[in-house]
Order: C-alpha cells, then sequence, then structure tokens
C-alpha cells in the first residue's frame, strides 16, 4: 500500500491553515536515489492530507529540482506568495545560511514575490515519541529474544553532524532527553560526518560499558548515503564484537508524528511565529565581528520571523558536494561561516 494511502487511511487529522498559501518543502538533497525519492514521497504524503495548497518540493543542494527551479516554475504558474519550510532537523548552516542565500536570490530575480521563511523541526516531543516507540517494539521478545534488559543495552545515538556548535549542541541535548528515565544503562552520542565523535569512536565508547546489547540509533529523516553508511559500519561492528548483540533502527522516514510537526511549521510559518536561537548562531557572530567574508555577504540580521536574510551568494549552475573531501571541508567550515 503507498504511504499517503496507508497514512490518509489511519483518519490523520491536522489542524486547517490560515492561508492557502502554496509550500516550498526544501530538503538537504542526496545523490542517493532512494533516499530523494522517500524525501518526494513525504512531500506527496503531505500533499494528499491537504489538496487546498500546493505542496512544492525541492532541494538545497546534490540532486534536483533546485530552490530556484521549483520557485521559478510555481512563479510561471501564477503563483507570488509562498511560505518556505526547511525539512532539516538542527538549525545549522544549511538552514541559517544557504538555504536563506537561495531565498534571497528567488527574490532578486522575481521581485513581486513574497517568501515566509519558516523553522527547522527542532527539539519536539513528537520526535521524542517518535522514538520512544520505535526503542520500545525492540523490547519485545521477536526483536530481543535473549531478553537483554535496558539496564545492560547501551544506545549509539548518530547525529549527521554540522560544523555550527548550536546545532551538534541540540543533537547532544535531544540524546540527553531520550535517555532520561528510559532505563538504558548510557546513551552515547556520535557523528557520522563533519565533526567529532565519528560513529567508530562511538562504538569504542559504548563498548566501555561492557554492554550485552547496542541498540543503533541514526538520528535521520530520510536514508541516503550516510544513513547506508551507519547500517554498513554497524554490521561491520557486528562481526568484530559477535558477543554483543547489535541493532540499528532505521530513519523516521514518513511516519504521522513528523507530518504534524511539518503542519505546526507550516502554520507558524503563516502567523509570523516563529522563532530562532540566534544569539549563539556563529555566522551572525562572524558577520558582527567582520571576519566572515569568505565569498558571502551575510547581513544577518534573523528576523526569522519574516524571512528577511539578506545575503549575495554566488552558485554555479550545476550543484556541487561540498563533502566531496569530508576533512577539507570540517577544517575550512568550522572556522567560518
Amino acid at each position: 500500500m503507498p504511504i499517503a494511502e496507508s497514512i490518509t487511511q489511519q483518519n490523520l487529522q491536522l489542524p486547517p491553515l490560515p492561508k492557502q498559501r502554496p509550500l516550498l518543502l526544501i530538503g538537504h538533497g542526496t545523490r542517493d536515489q532512494q533516499g530523494r525519492q522517500t524525501f518526494i514521497d513525504f512531500a506527496e504524503t503531505y500533499q494528499q492530507l491537504d489538496q487546498s495548497r500546493p505542496v512544492i518540493p525541492c532541494f538545497l543542494e546534490l540532486t534536483t529540482p533546485t530552490i530556484q527551479q521549483a520557485i521559478a516554475q510555481a512563479v510561471e504558474q501564477g503563483y507570488t506568495d509562498f511560505s518556505a519550510v526547511p525539512l532539516l532537523l538542527f538549525a545549522a548552516r544549511h538552514n541559517k545560511f544557504d538555504v536563506t542565500n537561495e531565498l534571497d536570490r528567488a527574490r532578486e530575480n522575481y521581485p513581486q514575490i513574497s517568501l515566509s521563511y519558516g523553522r527547522h523541526f527542532g527539539i519536539t516531543p513528537s520526535i521524542l515519541d517518535l522514538w520512544r516507540d520505535r526503542l520500545a517494539e525492540l523490547d519485545s521478545p521477536e526483536n530481543n529474544p535473549h531478553q537483554i534488559p535496558r539496564s545492560e543495552t547501551v544506545v549509539l545515538f548518530v547525529g549527521r553532524g554540522s560544523s555550527d556548535p548550536d546545532a551538534n549542541g541540540d543533537v547532544c541535548k535531544l540524546a540527553r532527553m531520550l535517555w532520561e528515565g528510559s532505563g538504558y544503562k548510557t546513551i552515547e552520542t556520535c557523528f557520522v560526518g563533519i565533526t567529532h565523535p565519528r560513529l567508530e569512536e562511538g562504538f569504542h565508547r559504548a563498548r566501555f560499558y561492557q554492554p550485552k546489547r547496542i541498540i543503533v540509533l541514526p538520528y535521520f529523516l530520510f536514508t541516503g548515503v550516510l544513513v547506508k553508511k551507519i547500517f554498513d559500519i554497524t554490521a561491520q561492528q557486528q562481526e568484530q564484537y559477535p558477543d554483543i548483540a547489535m541493532t540499528c533502527l532505521p530513519e523516521m522516514g514518513t511516519h504521522p508524528y513528523l507530518l504534524q510537526v511539518l503542519r505546526e511549521r507550516e502554520i507558524e510559518t503563516q502567523t509570523g511565529q516563529v522563532q530562532m536561537n540566534c544569539e549563539t548562531c556563529k555566522f551572525r557572530l562572524a558577520a558582527v565581528s567582520g571576519n566572515g567574508d569568505h565569498g558571502h555577504s551575510h547581513d544577518h540580521g534573523h528576523s526569522h520571523n519574516h524571512g528577511h536574510h539578506h545575503h549575495s551568494h554566488d552558485h554555479d549552475s550545476e550543484p556541487v558536494d561540498p563533502y566531496a573531501d569530508v576533512e577539507q571541508y570540517h577544517n575550512k567550515i568550522w572556522q567560518t561561516p
């Protein structure tokens, strides 16, 4: 059964939108075709739940349609007023800087349009409930045949990894909130790219507790190159340490809880209620100090409730993979915007 039909049959009820304004749904982008399709499926499912306005999926990088292509097509169809919501888990460089650059480019190309920028998913009770449900399923006899108790289990919480300390801090905060009161021996936080500790170090730390079981939790919305890498590394670790039972949970995927969070973000965007943590934004701090001149003009006013960010940004016509050399990217981006 198609995902959209399955969720529709669950009678998922979303609160009504204040405005029938097109939604530009912005994903990170991936070279993995399956990962790209799961994002498209998510957008189509969300569209099926409310046909009152179009949901326009697009990507920041690595695949198409790009943000510019999606906006150009919508403008050709006569739309001028948009909500733009980033389908991103945390507020890092992409959310604070790259997406807003793209929206500013669109405003320059189409002065007649209005773009209101929404908030990332962040730390929400719904997402915590989603993972608590997934972890509870692993307690069942079919998923835990040796009935290893939580007290002898370590959860390995794996984030994507960012050059933004604020986003990395949110990963650690969410992991801690998930662990509190759970009964697990501990929860270790690690990352699969950009920053440290990396996944291999996460396994190393987890083994310090001499657990009988390690549950790997990839904190990702959709599958893709990095999620598949996490599964591969987990399989390698299981082969190396056969005495420890290892389970790797899947990514979140198209889940009713996430669709509900997206509706909250869309309503916030339409009503001007978007709020973000800007005090510790490294991009704002770099702009204030005058050290942010690295090919970007970043007058970061942070009027998130209105979507007004003023940037100039030179883009190649072809998508560029900034992570082609991960270490080079990390060393460069950690220091400056």
